[in-house]
């Protein structure tokens, strides 16, 4: 019901899809981690900044999206929160995790740093399927 309501107030009707949106301060970071992705046929958004991921939060329903905890201009739980809320599966990650607030993440959401790609895979395979056209590797 709250999707569908989502959608309805979106104009759209807010099916998530295959895309998969990286938040992480660290352009290095976002991306090896949006090559890995890209490399097994998805498609990537990546924002370096919790701003520039409010605006692609609100232009377009990901699949999956992955916050890092720590961003130099916003709260990555809030941001995996508000992602969820939309009906993205939101993951936070961190290379820390031991010092966020105990609660403040499911530890089912959590991704420790650094992120190996067949985990980062599985995570997104387990989401979404495989991107689309693509084969198991």
């Amino acid at each position: 019901m709250l999707l569908a309501a989502l959608a309805r107030a979106r104009g759209t009707w807010a099916v998530p899809d295959k895309d998969v949106l990286i938040v992480d301060d660290e352009v290095d970071v976002c991306d090896v981690l949006g090559g890995w992705l890209a490399d097994a046929g998805y498609a990537v958004d990546v924002a370096v900044t919790a701003a520039a991921a409010r605006e692609l939060l609100s232009q377009h329903q990901y699949g999956v999206v992955v916050v890092d905890w720590r961003l130099r201009d916003g709260d990555g739980v809030a941001l995996a929160n508000l992602a969820a809320e939309a009906g993205s599966h939101a993951y936070v990650m961190s290379g820390c995790l031991a010092h966020m607030l105990p609660g403040s993440v499911d530890p089912r959401q959590a991704i420790m740093k650094p992120v190996r790609p067949s985990d980062l895979l599985a995570i997104v395979r387990r989401c979404i399927g495989n991107a689309s056209g693509a084969t198991d590797r």
